[in-house]
């Protein structure tokens, strides 16, 4: 007997590693034990079919994507844990609707917080991928999906503190 998988639950969960993950590493930049944190609206406030609401309500303290960030870092993160990785026909005729789905509504919130993208996607049995537009010289992106660089958490994570954080 299949027992059935609760989505949301398994959604949150990723979220709340990733944001534990973050916050460990970035501990010393920000001074805090958990400057990130899950977002416990999601998205559901500010986006999807919600998104009117960005030109209606007060911005300035509102909370986009899966990961409430530290003010000054440079990215809005959207979180995504799936059980099926998509087929490399698909991702090598670059139209993997799940992923064109994904960034989409990654780059809504990140429109709307001034921020840039990071799609953090986690499938069963595969390690944590990042999707960013502008990685760094020297950091090797695994592919490129529709302008999106695509590589580990891991080189993600070995990145200089100044590449995530503006500091003014």
């Amino acid at each position: 007997m299949t027992t059935k998988v609760n989505g949301k639950s398994k959604g949150n969960t990723f979220e709340r590693k990733i944001a534990n993950l973050l916050s460990a590493r970035f501990k010393i930049a920000t001074g805090l034990d958990q400057a990130f944190r899950r977002n416990p609206d999601s998205g559901a406030f500010m986006g999807g079919k919600n998104q009117i609401r960005a030109k209606t309500h007060d911005l300035e303290k509102a909370t986009f994507g899966d990961i409430i960030c530290p003010n000054n870092f440079n990215f809005s993160i959207e979180c995504k844990h799936y059980k099926t990785s998509p087929t490399f026909k698909s991702i090598v005729d670059g139209k993997v609707k799940q992923w064109d789905d994904w960034l989409s509504q990654a780059e809504q919130d990140a429109t709307n917080c001034g921020k840039d993208v990071m799609l953090i996607v986690k499938y069963n049995n595969v390690d944590e991928v990042v999707f960013v537009k502008n990685l760094p010289v020297d950091v090797e992106s695994i592919l490129t999906y529709n302008n999106y660089n695509l590589t580990t958490i891991d080189k993600i994570l070995l990145l200089d503190d100044s590449w995530f954080f503006s500091f003014t």
